[in-house]
């Protein structure tokens, strides 16, 4: 594809050349970028041309956390973000069950405790009056804990005698022990008892979450799922319709069965690629199943949950080491960050990477770890956007060491690469969001005033570079993305108004107006 932009604001991310004027398109590459009269010396016309004075160009976006099929199977589901009551959840959720015949399941997400006027944790007795007919399933807004009614655990056959899962818990009435309807880190207890989608719905799945992003501005994603989500995104590479890049990361338990399928470290092509296995350390914050080192403040007895004991971890992660794949490691709690990286430092002294390895959340790290990652390699794949949501509970629960919370500032200061993602469907896929968030520190509202630790407040530019430049190298392909640069790929975000020259507010409503991946135009603004 061949396309000349002339006039225009360029943000290229290249050290050597980082604002520009004018970039010409050749063959789906970048063929020059600078001023109007370098480019129009060094290309002669060729495709469109295009005069965008006003507006900002950047490389592609890309999201390095997203669950992506899920995001587009989760916008059928019941949405209960932001809601601020179990009351509201209740109106929701009985509004499904007018609409769903009598004995499908009932699945929705977003719930959050702490956001309720009443934050106590729900339980099936929220549910059951209202839901008689219909299993349901309720995922908490971190996706680390589920909230089920009676019917539900009848279908799992989940009772007073059955075990802890391991690596999670079955919260009890503290009398008879019945479950109470809130399960922690094992939502497959009830997850794998609702049908399965099939192929063509997981390709539909796919099809809505990559026309949101691509509106979005998204070039590419990384994306955490199954075996069965990467069949999906195979299946619509060899239909012609995946456009967006999608790096995949496999889950670690599903290594040994990839291989007969002919996926290995580093294969794929330049719109489906893999390199990664996915790992858990611990669960989240708000569900109190983020591992610390020390107790979390409301409870001196409660300091998180161990995903896998450490022994474990790290025979797992040396496992995928050995078979060539680096690791990312699901990490939010203190001492879950000690255990990856004591994990990783382990494997490699047997197995070097390939690709960096990488840390997922790390939403809290003791100031002595900080190091290990820039020793190690590790690459700390954060969300931004986390903080409007989670800085109430967070200093209710973690306290004093909040100041080592969320702490981007002190990771890019200390030399190790971070890249920005949005984790969704836990959060929106809009790194409008994750730019506001990292610049301010601050709810759209603006709370809390100034910023919390207004000292690890990031500027623009490295928020830029936080979606663009690392996570082109964690995934192998920083020769040909993640900059605007001569012989690199033509993968553009186009905003319609320069961001550099507004404040941070008005980011949130600065639409792209163009999508461009390598010189075509997938998305424009009508």
């Amino acid at each position: 594809m061949n396309l000349t932009i002339y006039s225009t604001e360029i943000f290229t991310c290249d050290p050597s050349r980082p604002r520009a004027e004018a970039i010409a398109v050749r063959d789906g590459k970048i063929a020059a970028v600078g001023s109007n009269t370098h480019v129009r010396n060094a290309c002669a016309p060729d495709g469109p041309v295009l005069e965008l004075p006003g507006r900002l160009i950047t490389p592609g976006f890309t999201d390095a956390h997203t669950h992506f099929n899920r995001l587009g199977q989760s916008l059928g589901w019941v949405s209960l973000k932001g809601l601020s009551s179990i009351a509201a959840c209740r109106e929701k959720i009985r509004t499904a069950v007018a609409q769903t015949p009598p004995g499908q399941w009932i699945v929705g997400l977003g719930w959050n405790h702490n956001q309720w006027t009443d934050p106590r944790e729900p339980t099936r007795s929220d549910l059951d009056d209202i839901t008689p007919d219909h299993p349901v399933m309720m995922v908490r807004a971190c996706c680390h804990s589920i909230w089920v009614n009676t019917r539900a655990l009848d279908v799992a056959g989940i009772t007073a005698a059955s075990p802890e899962p391991p690596g999670g818990k079955i919260d009890r009435e503290p009398r008879t022990g019945h479950p109470t309807g809130l399960i922690r880190e094992a939502r497959n207890l009830i997850q794998n008892h609702i049908p399965a989608p099939t192929l063509e719905a997981r390709k539909a799945a796919l099809v809505t979450a990559q026309e949101e992003a691509l509106r979005l501005g998204f070039t590419g994603v990384h994306t955490m799922e199954s075996l069965d989500e990467w069949e999906a995104a195979h299946a619509l590479e060899q239909e012609g319709r995946l456009k967006i890049r999608l790096y995949h990361l496999f889950q670690s338990d599903e290594l040994d069965a990839l291989a007969p399928r002919g996926i290995a470290p580093g294969s794929g092509s330049g719109h489906l690629w893999f390199g990664h296995a996915k790992f858990f350390a611990d669960g989240s914050m708000g569900a109190k199943t983020a591992l610390m080192h020390d107790p979390y403040e409301d409870d001196p007895d409660d300091f998180g949950i161990p995903f896998l004991e450490p022994a474990v971890l790290c025979e797992r992660v040396t496992h995928a080491c050995s078979l060539g794949w680096s690791v990312a490691i699901h990490a939010i709690g203190d001492k879950a960050v000690t255990h990856a990286l004591d994990a990783i430092a382990h494997a490699r002294k047997k197995f070097p990477a390939n690709l960096p390895d990488r840390i997922e959340h790390i939403q809290v790290c003791r100031p002595e770890d900080v190091h290990r990652f820039r020793e190690l390699g590790v690459v700390a794949s954060v969300q931004p956007v986390f903080v409007p949501t989670d800085w109430p509970a967070a200093e209710r629960l973690w306290g004093q060491r909040c100041r080592n919370g969320y702490a981007w500032k002190t990771l890019l200061e200390a030399g190790i690469g971070t890249q920005f993602g949005s984790d969704c469907p836990i959060e929106p896929i809009d790194f409008r969001l994750g730019l506001h968030a990292a610049v301010t520190r601050q709810t759209v509202g603006g709370d809390p005033e100034g910023g919390w630790y207004p000292d690890q407040r990031l500027t623009l530019a490295q928020g830029v570079r936080g979606f663009t430049v690392q996570p082109a190298l964690t995934s192998g392909k920083g020769a040909l993305l993640g900059m605007l640069a001569p012989g690199k790929w033509a993968d553009m975000t186009i905003f319609r108004h320069n961001l550099f020259d507004l404040k941070p507010d008005a980011w949130l409503s600065t639409e792209a107006e163009m999508t461009v991946v390598q010189g075509e135009i997938v998305f424009r603004q009508s």
